[in-house]
């Protein structure tokens, strides 16, 4: 029983650790466009918006629209709970 118990502490591990890679990326992609937006005298928030419809309509071709429709639905549901 032990063993499974490793197995199962193993793969939270891993699931953190992507989670805080993940997170690390997007902070410096905000980071990034945030700075570049101010260095150019563009509003933040209209970089962070046109960057986002970007993202979305690129997960649309790649993905599928289905697939974006369902990973904005869970972007919204997330905003809704804050």
């Amino acid at each position: 029983m032990q063993s499974t118990d490793n197995v199962v502490q193993l793969d939270n591990f891993k699931r953190d650790n992507q989670q805080e890679i993940v997170d690390d990326i997007g902070a410096k992609a905000f980071l990034f466009l945030r700075d570049a937006a101010e260095e150019m005298g563009v509003p933040v928030k209209q970089v962070i918006t046109e960057h986002m419809l970007g993202l979305a309509l690129v997960m649309s071709a790649v993905e599928g629209t289905a697939e974006a429709k369902a990973t904005l639905r869970k972007i919204e549901a997330q905003l809704g709970s804050a």
